[in-house]
Protein backbone atom coordinates (compact mmCIF):
# COMPACT_ATOMS: atom_id res chain seq x y z
CA UNK A 1 0.00 0.00 0.00
CA UNK A 2 1.76 3.09 -1.27
CA UNK A 3 0.75 6.72 -1.57
CA UNK A 4 2.66 9.67 -2.97
CA UNK A 5 2.17 13.43 -2.85
CA UNK A 6 3.98 16.26 -4.63
CA UNK A 7 4.44 19.39 -2.52
CA UNK A 8 5.50 22.86 -3.63
CA UNK A 9 5.62 26.05 -1.57
CA UNK A 10 3.91 24.27 1.32
CA UNK A 11 0.94 23.03 -0.71
CA UNK A 12 0.07 19.64 -2.21
CA UNK A 13 -0.09 20.02 -5.99
CA UNK A 14 -0.54 16.34 -6.89
CA UNK A 15 -1.16 12.97 -5.31
CA UNK A 16 -1.50 9.32 -6.30
CA UNK A 17 -1.77 5.84 -4.87
CA UNK A 18 -1.06 2.28 -5.96
CA UNK A 19 -4.50 0.86 -6.74
CA UNK A 20 -3.76 -2.76 -7.65
CA UNK A 21 -0.81 -5.10 -8.16
CA UNK A 22 0.48 -4.92 -11.72
CA UNK A 23 -0.89 -1.42 -12.31
CA UNK A 24 1.02 1.92 -12.21
CA UNK A 25 2.59 2.76 -8.88
CA UNK A 26 1.77 5.74 -6.66
CA UNK A 27 4.59 7.89 -8.05
CA UNK A 28 3.33 7.38 -11.60
CA UNK A 29 -0.19 8.55 -10.74
CA UNK A 30 1.10 11.57 -8.80
CA UNK A 31 3.63 12.77 -11.36
CA UNK A 32 1.29 12.23 -14.33
CA UNK A 33 -0.96 15.08 -13.22
CA UNK A 34 1.75 17.72 -12.82
CA UNK A 35 3.10 20.08 -15.47
CA UNK A 36 6.90 19.53 -15.66
CA UNK A 37 7.44 23.24 -15.06
CA UNK A 38 5.60 22.95 -11.74
CA UNK A 39 8.03 20.27 -10.55
CA UNK A 40 10.85 22.78 -10.26
CA UNK A 41 11.63 23.12 -6.52
CA UNK A 42 8.85 20.60 -5.70
CA UNK A 43 9.28 17.67 -3.29
CA UNK A 44 7.95 14.16 -3.80
CA UNK A 45 6.82 12.37 -0.62
CA UNK A 46 6.27 8.61 -0.74
CA UNK A 47 5.87 6.09 2.10
CA UNK A 48 7.88 3.32 0.36
CA UNK A 49 11.13 3.56 -1.59
CA UNK A 50 10.51 3.95 -5.36
CA UNK A 51 11.27 0.70 -7.17
CA UNK A 52 14.44 0.29 -9.23
CA UNK A 53 13.67 -2.85 -11.23
CA UNK A 54 11.57 -3.92 -14.18
CA UNK A 55 8.71 -6.00 -12.78
CA UNK A 56 5.10 -5.73 -13.88
CA UNK A 57 5.78 -2.01 -14.27
CA UNK A 58 8.90 0.06 -15.18
CA UNK A 59 11.23 1.42 -12.45
CA UNK A 60 9.69 4.39 -10.64
CA UNK A 61 13.08 5.90 -9.79
CA UNK A 62 13.75 6.34 -13.53
CA UNK A 63 10.46 8.22 -13.88
CA UNK A 64 11.31 10.48 -10.92
CA UNK A 65 14.64 11.34 -12.55
CA UNK A 66 13.08 11.88 -15.97
CA UNK A 67 10.48 14.26 -14.52
CA UNK A 68 13.19 16.44 -13.03
CA UNK A 69 12.25 16.04 -9.37
CA UNK A 70 15.10 17.32 -7.19
CA UNK A 71 14.02 16.19 -3.72
CA UNK A 72 12.38 12.97 -2.53
CA UNK A 73 11.28 12.16 1.04
CA UNK A 74 10.82 8.43 1.71
CA UNK A 75 9.13 6.85 4.72
CA UNK A 76 10.85 3.45 4.64
CA UNK A 77 13.26 1.48 2.50
CA UNK A 78 11.82 -1.35 0.40
CA UNK A 79 12.73 -4.78 1.92
CA UNK A 80 12.32 -6.55 -1.43
CA UNK A 81 15.82 -7.77 -2.46
CA UNK A 82 15.07 -6.54 -6.00
CA UNK A 83 14.94 -2.98 -4.62
CA UNK A 84 16.46 -2.80 -1.09
CA UNK A 85 18.10 0.61 -1.34
CA UNK A 86 18.83 0.52 -5.06
CA UNK A 87 16.04 2.98 -5.84
CA UNK A 88 17.51 5.39 -3.32
CA UNK A 89 21.03 5.00 -4.76
CA UNK A 90 19.89 5.48 -8.36
CA UNK A 91 18.17 8.75 -7.47
CA UNK A 92 21.10 9.97 -5.38
CA UNK A 93 23.51 9.15 -8.20
CA UNK A 94 21.32 11.30 -10.45
CA UNK A 95 21.78 14.27 -8.12
CA UNK A 96 18.43 14.05 -6.31
CA UNK A 97 18.35 14.91 -2.60
CA UNK A 98 16.87 11.86 -0.86
CA UNK A 99 15.70 11.80 2.77
CA UNK A 100 14.82 8.38 4.22
CA UNK A 101 13.13 7.30 7.47
CA UNK A 102 10.42 9.92 8.00
CA UNK A 103 7.61 8.31 10.06
CA UNK A 104 9.38 5.03 9.36
CA UNK A 105 7.60 2.93 12.01
CA UNK A 106 4.17 4.00 10.74
CA UNK A 107 5.18 3.26 7.16
CA UNK A 108 6.42 -0.22 8.08
CA UNK A 109 3.25 -0.90 10.09
CA UNK A 110 1.16 0.02 7.04
CA UNK A 111 2.91 -2.68 4.99
CA UNK A 112 3.78 -5.11 7.80
CA UNK A 113 2.69 -8.10 5.71
CA UNK A 114 5.00 -7.11 2.86
CA UNK A 115 7.91 -6.50 5.26
CA UNK A 116 7.38 -9.81 7.08
CA UNK A 117 7.23 -11.73 3.79
CA UNK A 118 10.60 -10.35 2.65
CA UNK A 119 12.46 -10.22 5.97
CA UNK A 120 11.20 -13.42 7.66
CA UNK A 121 10.61 -15.31 4.39
CA UNK A 122 7.12 -16.31 5.47
CA UNK A 123 3.63 -14.77 5.55
CA UNK A 124 2.51 -12.40 8.30
CA UNK A 125 0.61 -14.68 10.71
CA UNK A 126 -2.47 -13.55 12.64
CA UNK A 127 -3.94 -16.00 15.17
CA UNK A 128 -7.62 -15.35 15.83
CA UNK A 129 -10.02 -16.98 18.23
CA UNK A 130 -13.15 -16.25 20.24
CA UNK A 131 -13.37 -17.40 23.83
CA UNK A 132 -16.01 -17.41 26.54
CA UNK A 133 -15.82 -15.29 29.68
CA UNK A 134 -14.55 -18.35 31.55
CA UNK A 135 -11.81 -19.09 29.01
CA UNK A 136 -13.24 -21.79 26.75
CA UNK A 137 -12.90 -21.91 22.99
CA UNK A 138 -15.78 -24.29 22.41
CA UNK A 139 -18.13 -26.54 24.37
CA UNK A 140 -17.13 -30.13 25.06
CA UNK A 141 -17.83 -32.67 22.36
CA UNK A 142 -20.84 -34.06 24.20
CA UNK A 143 -22.31 -30.55 24.55
CA UNK A 144 -22.17 -29.59 20.90
CA UNK A 145 -25.21 -27.79 19.66
CA UNK A 146 -25.97 -26.07 22.98
CA UNK A 147 -23.98 -22.94 22.05
CA UNK A 148 -24.09 -21.81 18.41
CA UNK A 149 -21.74 -18.83 18.70
CA UNK A 150 -19.51 -17.58 21.48
CA UNK A 151 -19.16 -14.06 20.01
CA UNK A 152 -22.04 -11.80 18.97
CA UNK A 153 -23.08 -10.79 15.42
CA UNK A 154 -20.95 -7.63 15.51
CA UNK A 155 -17.81 -9.60 16.30
CA UNK A 156 -18.70 -12.12 13.60
CA UNK A 157 -18.93 -9.30 11.08
CA UNK A 158 -15.57 -7.95 12.26
CA UNK A 159 -14.07 -11.42 11.72
CA UNK A 160 -15.34 -11.39 8.12
CA UNK A 161 -13.77 -7.95 7.66
CA UNK A 162 -10.46 -9.43 8.81
CA UNK A 163 -10.84 -12.25 6.29
CA UNK A 164 -11.26 -9.68 3.51
CA UNK A 165 -8.06 -7.92 4.62
CA UNK A 166 -5.80 -10.98 4.51
CA UNK A 167 -4.35 -13.01 1.66
CA UNK A 168 -5.32 -16.40 3.10
CA UNK A 169 -7.23 -18.08 5.92
CA UNK A 170 -6.17 -21.34 7.61
CA UNK A 171 -7.95 -24.00 9.67
CA UNK A 172 -7.35 -27.57 10.71
CA UNK A 173 -9.38 -30.70 9.94
CA UNK A 174 -11.31 -30.76 13.22
CA UNK A 175 -12.62 -27.24 12.70
CA UNK A 176 -13.96 -28.21 9.28
CA UNK A 177 -15.60 -31.35 10.66
CA UNK A 178 -17.08 -29.60 13.71
CA UNK A 179 -18.30 -26.34 12.14
CA UNK A 180 -18.37 -26.97 8.37
CA UNK A 181 -17.23 -23.36 7.71
CA UNK A 182 -17.14 -21.71 4.29
CA UNK A 183 -14.23 -19.40 5.28
CA UNK A 184 -15.54 -16.59 3.06
CA UNK A 185 -16.45 -12.92 3.56
CA UNK A 186 -20.22 -13.37 3.47
CA UNK A 187 -20.84 -10.63 6.06
CA UNK A 188 -18.42 -8.08 4.62
CA UNK A 189 -17.83 -6.61 1.17
CA UNK A 190 -14.44 -7.86 0.05
CA UNK A 191 -12.45 -10.55 -1.70
CA UNK A 192 -12.60 -14.06 -0.28
CA UNK A 193 -9.22 -15.13 1.13
CA UNK A 194 -7.40 -18.16 -0.25
CA UNK A 195 -8.48 -21.09 1.93
CA UNK A 196 -5.76 -23.25 3.54
CA UNK A 197 -6.90 -26.49 5.16
CA UNK A 198 -4.64 -28.86 7.10
CA UNK A 199 -5.98 -32.40 6.60
CA UNK A 200 -2.99 -34.76 7.15
CA UNK A 201 -4.76 -38.02 6.23
CA UNK A 202 -7.33 -36.63 3.74
CA UNK A 203 -10.30 -37.44 5.99
CA UNK A 204 -12.52 -34.41 5.37
CA UNK A 205 -15.81 -35.24 3.65
CA UNK A 206 -15.78 -34.29 -0.03
CA UNK A 207 -19.07 -32.41 0.45
CA UNK A 208 -17.67 -30.03 3.09
CA UNK A 209 -18.50 -26.37 2.45
CA UNK A 210 -14.82 -25.47 2.33
CA UNK A 211 -14.59 -27.43 -0.94
CA UNK A 212 -17.12 -25.27 -2.78
CA UNK A 213 -16.05 -23.07 -5.70
CA UNK A 214 -16.16 -19.76 -3.78
CA UNK A 215 -12.39 -19.42 -3.45
CA UNK A 216 -9.06 -20.98 -4.31
CA UNK A 217 -8.38 -23.73 -1.77
CA UNK A 218 -5.26 -25.66 -0.76
CA UNK A 219 -5.55 -28.91 1.20
CA UNK A 220 -2.29 -29.78 2.94
CA UNK A 221 -1.84 -33.48 3.58
CA UNK A 222 0.82 -36.19 3.82
CA UNK A 223 -0.57 -38.56 1.17
CA UNK A 224 -1.18 -36.99 -2.22
CA UNK A 225 -0.63 -34.09 -4.60
CA UNK A 226 -3.32 -33.34 -7.18
CA UNK A 227 -5.47 -30.54 -8.53
CA UNK A 228 -9.13 -30.21 -9.48
CA UNK A 229 -10.66 -26.90 -10.53
CA UNK A 230 -10.15 -24.47 -7.60
CA UNK A 231 -8.89 -27.23 -5.26
CA UNK A 232 -5.23 -28.17 -4.86
CA UNK A 233 -3.98 -30.99 -2.64
CA UNK A 234 -0.41 -30.26 -1.54
CA UNK A 235 1.73 -33.01 -0.03
CA UNK A 236 3.76 -31.88 3.01
CA UNK A 237 6.25 -33.34 5.51
CA UNK A 238 4.40 -35.40 8.16
CA UNK A 239 6.81 -34.46 10.96
CA UNK A 240 6.88 -30.69 10.31
CA UNK A 241 3.45 -29.93 8.89
CA UNK A 242 3.18 -26.29 9.99
CA UNK A 243 6.66 -25.41 8.71
CA UNK A 244 5.98 -27.27 5.44
CA UNK A 245 2.71 -25.40 4.96
CA UNK A 246 4.42 -22.04 5.51
CA UNK A 247 7.21 -22.93 3.10
CA UNK A 248 4.66 -23.97 0.49
CA UNK A 249 2.48 -20.86 0.76
CA UNK A 250 5.53 -18.61 0.72
CA UNK A 251 6.50 -20.18 -2.59
CA UNK A 252 2.99 -19.33 -3.81
CA UNK A 253 3.55 -15.69 -2.83
CA UNK A 254 0.97 -15.62 -0.04
CA UNK A 255 1.91 -12.68 2.21
CA UNK A 256 -0.51 -13.05 5.13
CA UNK A 257 -2.54 -15.75 6.87
CA UNK A 258 -5.45 -15.45 9.29
CA UNK A 259 -5.38 -18.63 11.39
CA UNK A 260 -8.91 -19.33 12.68
CA UNK A 261 -8.26 -22.59 14.45
CA UNK A 262 -9.12 -24.84 15.97
CA UNK A 263 -7.53 -25.34 19.33
CA UNK A 264 -4.82 -27.80 18.25
CA UNK A 265 -3.82 -25.77 15.20
CA UNK A 266 -3.63 -22.51 17.16
CA UNK A 267 -1.52 -24.15 19.87
CA UNK A 268 0.87 -25.57 17.26
CA UNK A 269 1.52 -22.08 15.89
CA UNK A 270 1.99 -20.67 19.40
CA UNK A 271 4.26 -23.52 20.52
CA UNK A 272 6.50 -23.04 17.49
CA UNK A 273 6.45 -19.26 18.05
CA UNK A 274 5.08 -18.76 14.53
CA UNK A 275 2.87 -15.71 14.96
CA UNK A 276 3.02 -11.95 14.55
CA UNK A 277 -0.33 -10.94 15.97
CA UNK A 278 -3.10 -12.48 18.08
CA UNK A 279 -6.69 -11.24 17.99
CA UNK A 280 -8.80 -12.61 20.83
CA UNK A 281 -12.51 -11.88 21.05
CA UNK A 282 -13.84 -12.42 24.58
CA UNK A 283 -17.55 -12.88 25.10
CA UNK A 284 -19.60 -12.23 28.21
CA UNK A 285 -21.09 -15.72 27.79
CA UNK A 286 -19.88 -18.53 30.03
CA UNK A 287 -19.63 -22.15 28.88
CA UNK A 288 -18.83 -23.78 32.21
CA UNK A 289 -16.54 -26.30 30.53
CA UNK A 290 -15.32 -27.55 27.18
CA UNK A 291 -12.14 -26.98 25.18
CA UNK A 292 -9.86 -24.46 26.87
CA UNK A 293 -8.70 -21.50 24.81
CA UNK A 294 -4.94 -21.19 24.15
CA UNK A 295 -2.84 -19.27 26.64
CA UNK A 296 -2.49 -15.67 25.49
CA UNK A 297 1.18 -14.93 24.67
CA UNK A 298 3.14 -11.93 25.86
CA UNK A 299 3.43 -8.89 23.62
CA UNK A 300 2.20 -5.36 23.06
CA UNK A 301 -1.44 -5.37 24.09
CA UNK A 302 -4.30 -3.26 22.84
CA UNK A 303 -7.88 -3.63 24.07
CA UNK A 304 -11.10 -2.55 22.37
CA UNK A 305 -14.83 -3.10 22.79
CA UNK A 306 -16.95 -4.53 19.96
CA UNK A 307 -20.49 -3.76 21.14
CA UNK A 308 -21.08 -6.71 23.50
CA UNK A 309 -17.67 -8.36 23.22
CA UNK A 310 -14.10 -7.40 24.08
CA UNK A 311 -11.17 -7.56 21.67
CA UNK A 312 -7.54 -8.00 22.64
CA UNK A 313 -4.85 -7.46 20.01
CA UNK A 314 -1.41 -8.80 20.95
CA UNK A 315 1.57 -7.92 18.77
CA UNK A 316 5.07 -9.25 19.06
Amino acid sequence: MVGAVVVKDGAIIAEGWHKKAGTPHAEVHALATVNPLELKDATLYVNLEPCAHHGKTPPCCDLVIAKGVKKVVIGAQDPNPKVAGMGIKVMQDAGIEVIVGVLEDACIELNKRFYCFHTKKRPYIILKWAQSADGYLAPSDDAKGKVSWISDVHSQQRAHQWRAEEHAILVGRKTVEADNPQLTTRNWAGTHPIRLVIDPNVKIDANAAVFNDAAQTFIFNTLQAKKRENLTWEKVEPTNIIESVLKNVTQHGIQSILVEGGTITLRHFLKKDLWDECRIISSTKRLGGGRLAPEIPNGKKEEKKIVGDYLQIIKR
